[in-house]
């Protein structure tokens, strides 16, 4: 059975009190983010813009933290769409992170997800085989795949949040930012990854 299937439906309804659903308190908690910031983003702020009690809310997320991965992953559904330009690898590589970057750089500071935890939505799933795709194109060593998803997705999520280079000319933005990963790629090719070396996203 789906996950859709099992969800419980509301029987509120209504012009004014629309149904909950997950999918409703995500977007109610994005645009509490947008306007407020992401610590401003509890239960029960959302359970106020969404009418309703923040014992409600839980019958369609399990925490904060839940709440906080589906916000992300939720986010993420414009990244998995995108389609990067043909060519070398490398250049496909880097269009799709910027694309990443630039996706999560709002909602006030909704990539910090991506630095404390391990996106393992349906979205964000997708993406990390894109990217092993790539690097697996490149010739990597599975080990150098697993540390290159791990470095490359911490890069993309403290990008996101840094405002100084965000707030530069989106030209000039993008041209560093394809250096900064060419750089982590350089790396990546020119140094294997250690055997029993640091955890890498499986196991951080």
């Amino acid at each position: 059975m789906s996950t859709a299937a099992r969800e419980p439906v509301s029987r509120r309804g209504g012009w004014i009190r629309p149904a909950l659903s997950r999918a409703a308190i995500v977007e109610a908690a994005l645009a509490v983010a947008d306007r407020e910031g992401l610590e401003a983003v509890t239960m029960r702020r959302v359970a106020g813009e969404l009418a309703t009690g923040a014992s409600a809310l839980y019958v369609y997320v399990r925490s904060r933290e839940d709440l906080m991965e589906a916000m992300f992953d939720h986010v993420l559904a414009a990244v998995e769409a995108v389609r990067v330009p043909l060519g070398p690898w490398r250049r496909r590589l880097s269009a799709l992170l910027i694309h990443a970057i630039e996706t999560l750089s709002g909602h006030g500071g909704l990539a910090r997800v991506g630095l404390t935890s391990v996106p393992t939505g349906p979205h964000a799933q997708v993406i990390t085989e894109r990217v092993r795709g790539l690097l697996a194109e490149a010739g990597l060593s599975e080990p150098s795949i697993a540390a290159g998803l791990d470095l490359l997705g911490l890069f993309a999520s403290a990008a996101a949040l840094d405002r100084v280079a965000l707030s530069a000319p989106a030209v000039v933005r993008r041209r560093r930012l394809r250096w900064e990963v060419e750089v982590i790629i350089s790396g990546l090719l020119e140094t294997p990854a250690p055997a029993g070396g640091r955890p890498t996203a499986a196991g951080r």
